[in-house]
């Protein structure tokens, strides 16, 4: 059951998470988020208690939009290749969410050396997209939709260096083709048919 409380949480959270993306989570205090919701203060520290308790509320939200929004359209897409290659065309969709880009690529550069909760919050988020992304590499290249010479750790290496370089180019250098550019890559990197050499026979 839903309560009144929980929904206007929500709400603020909508806004926060915007907010936190261009402004950073440390930047982000009650008060700010105060002005920008219209909500008092008071209300806000009812609803969330202390500043680490809303940092990690919206590293919540975050990964809540990025599973609505990255994992479950492709949940129904074949593992392996296909998945990948789903699981990239969303993500790299995923970047213009939010006002300042990725809350997660964001969050990273700012709480890198800063250890904390929400720097864990972070990096619990970031390493569950990596896995996901490793899991069908290796299972594509045990299919045969990968060279056999491949490594899947490098594959997502580059597939996660070029999230990183869209959202970059995207928010710090304004470059409007950034995303364009990140699709190319993805490209080249996930080749587009099946590279098994030898694929067993079928019975005539």
């Amino acid at each position: 059951m839903t309560r009144p409380g929980d929904e206007r949480r929500t709400q603020v959270l909508r806004t926060a998470v915007h907010v936190a993306s261009v402004e950073g989570l440390e930047g982000l205090t009650l008060g700010r988020l105060a002005t920008a919701t219209a909500v008092p203060k008071s209300a806000l520290q009812a609803l969330f208690g202390t500043k680490e308790r809303l940092q990690l509320a919206i590293v919540d939200h975050a990964a809540d939009v990025f599973r609505r929004s990255v994992l479950t359209p492709s949940e129904d897409v074949a593992d392996g290749l296909p998945r990948l290659r789903a699981l990239m065309a969303a993500w790299i969709d995923y970047l213009v969410i939010f006002d300042g880009g990725c809350l997660f690529v964001a969050g990273a550069s700012e709480l890198d050396g800063r250890p904390g909760p929400a720097r864990d919050a972070i990096v619990e988020a970031v390493v569950t997209g990596e896995r996901l992304l490793l899991r069908h590499a290796v299972l594509a290249k045990r299919l045969g939709e990968l060279p056999p010479e491949s490594d899947p750790q490098q594959v997502v290496f580059e597939l996660h260096a070029v999230l990183l370089k869209a959202n970059h180019d995207r928010q710090l250098l304004g470059r409007a083709d950034a995303l364009d550019r990140a699709r190319a890559a993805v490209a080249r990197i996930l080749p587009a048919g099946d590279l098994q050499e030898n694929p067993p026979r079928t019975s005539e």
